[in-house]
């Protein structure tokens, strides 16, 4: 099936390690592998998630749910630290802006990458993502 439709054009590629060690990775293609009117973000069990990454050109970012820090190209750092012994939960969408003339014709479309985590510590909500362009 895949090989008879062109591949969505995408930026970066996600891919998912999960607690048990196993992987999960975005093709091309972004069509679930379990229901095939979905993305395939639909197909992560998102409870189970410990690292989420954003593969791009020359770039590889990192965001891990086990204590919220960051990598880009290996080099990790905090945006936020998250309240200790909390449950972090993955963020991830994109972003679509598109630009017309006053015809509307399309001249532009961007899509931005927003990833990280949330979490609610003491009724409070947390959050920190990145935005890649």
């Amino acid at each position: 099936m895949h090989d008879t439709q062109p591949p969505v054009i995408l930026k970066y590629l996600f891919g998912v390690h999960y607690k048990d060690g196993s992987e999960f990775f975005q093709t091309p293609w972004d069509i679930s592998e379990t229901d095939p009117t979905k993305s395939a973000f639909f197909d992560i069990c998102q409870p189970e998630v410990e690292l989420f990454q954003l593969d791009g050109e020359d770039h590889r970012y990192v965001v891990d749910l086990r204590d919220g820090h960051f990598e880009i190209d290996g080099v990790p750092f905090f945006a936020q630290v998250p309240p200790e012994g909390s449950e972090l939960r993955l963020i991830f969408f994109r972003r679509h802006r598109h630009h017309f003339t006053l015809g509307m014709e399309e001249i532009q479309h961007e899509i931005e990458y927003h990833f990280g985590w949330q979490t609610t510590h003491e009724g409070k909500n947390y959050q920190q993502t990145l935005i890649l362009i």
